[in-house]
């Protein structure tokens, strides 16, 4: 998943001001939540900061807990199980649990010298736009593996990582950490070895999506505004350097050939591109470098005919290509530049998670693993 940057910005400021704070995330979600594993909250000994692990607020059921049980350095997990008869509706309704649902939440100190700090590490995810994975001891039986305890990998790095006394539980949980990059995809898993089991977080990191803008009108203002509110990076691409178009935009701006723009996109791991000039010979320039690059999504404004007249002026066969979205935007009643912003958004959102347009829903999520740590290599 992406980490909210908020959360990030938030972190660097307080590291940078060396100021104590508690990072408390949900590592673990039994049934169905408002948050998924890897929802975070910031807090200092005297403020609530960002973020959230709940849809209500238990922001001082944790704080309470938190700098007394913390003060030797080591997390902990707190347990919301609406089953336990000391858990009450409140509960419930904060993490919108079911009957059967039960939530554990890792509370930590920031910035414990020589661990794994997970929001530093993704943190270098967004600025090489590089994807990773952290994994996090959640519940151990082997008393030289603390929870707490992490590996991380970063795309084309070198892992870091705690000490992991058992070889073979590092092993598989470096395994799990690049199958978590390669899929995109967090998840629970259960490892077991002479020396015990531990149960973990997988946590995969993605960049944020990567939106290039191929328009500089004013009706590409408050798309660019409002992936930018998002977190996602925003790139407004244009062949002319012009004042006004700087002075327009509050993102990036590249000018150059669709080959140079080819180029910058090539290095996003999600990028993403909506072709808007109203210029048919320049739209068709960059649909042509579009399909035949990484982006995940292409969408060209106007109607469908005029996307197809330009894939036939290119001898391209690309009209079946499912990246390609023309008209763009879910279809909700669009009347304004902004309203067709959050069209645009909304559907970019949902190809990216490859999911339901039909409604916002609460996921389920997938049964907890249990896996088995051999003395071979795993994975």
């Amino acid at each position: 998943m992406s980490i909210e940057r908020p959360i990030l910005d938030a972190a660097t400021r307080l590291r940078r001001n060396r100021e104590s704070h508690l990072v408390a995330t949900v590592v673990r979600v039994c049934g169905t939540g408002y948050r998924q594993p890897g929802a975070r909250m910031l807090l200092t000994q005297f403020r609530w900061i960002t973020g959230s692990v709940t849809g209500g607020c238990l922001t001082g059921d944790i704080a309470k807990l938190a700098w007394q049980r913390t003060r030797d350095g080591d997390p902990f997990i707190i347990t919301y199980d609406p089953q336990h008869p000391c858990e009450d509706d409140d509960i419930r309704s904060a993490f919108g649990l079911g009957c059967d649902g039960i939530v554990d939440v890792l509370v930590e100190r920031a910035g414990v010298p020589g661990r794994v700090d997970p929001l530093a590490f993704a943190e270098e995810c967004l600025r090489s736009q590089k994807r990773g994975a952290i994994v996090t001891v959640i519940r151990s039986r082997v008393p030289e593996i603390k929870i707490g305890s992490r590996v991380a990998v970063l795309v084309g790095s070198d892992p870091i990582e705690d000490s992991i006394s058992d070889e073979i539980l590092r092993t598989a949980m470096l395994a799990d950490a690049r199958a978590a990059i390669a899929s995109g995809e967090s998840c629970n898993r259960s490892y077991t070895s002479a020396r015990g089991a531990v149960d973990v977080f997988v946590e995969a990191i993605l960049p944020p999506p990567h939106l290039f803008v191929f328009g500089t009108g004013h009706d590409a203002v408050p798309l660019v505004e409002l992936a930018r509110d998002l977190g996602w990076d925003v790139s407004v691409c244009t062949n002319a350097d012009r004042v006004t178009v700087n002075q327009r935009f509050r993102c990036e701006v590249i000018v150059g050939t669709p080959e140079e723009h080819a180029a910058r996109l090539a290095q996003c791991d999600r990028a993403v591109a909506i072709v808007m000039s109203h210029d048919y010979d320049i739209d068709r320039a960059n649909v042509g470098m579009l399909i035949g690059s990484r982006a995940r999504y292409i969408g060209v404004l106007g109607p469908r005919p005029r996307t197809t007249r330009m894939l036939n002026d290119l001898y391209l066969v690309a009209q079946d290509d499912p990246r390609l979205h023309s008209p763009i935007g879910l279809a909700f009643g669009v009347d304004t530049p902004h309203e067709l912003a959050l069209a645009i958004v909304a559907e970019i959102q949902a190809v990216l998670h490859q999911a339901p347009r039909e409604r916002v829903h609460v996921r389920p999520m997938p049964r907890i693993t249990e896996a088995v740590a051999l003395a071979a290599p795993i994975g």
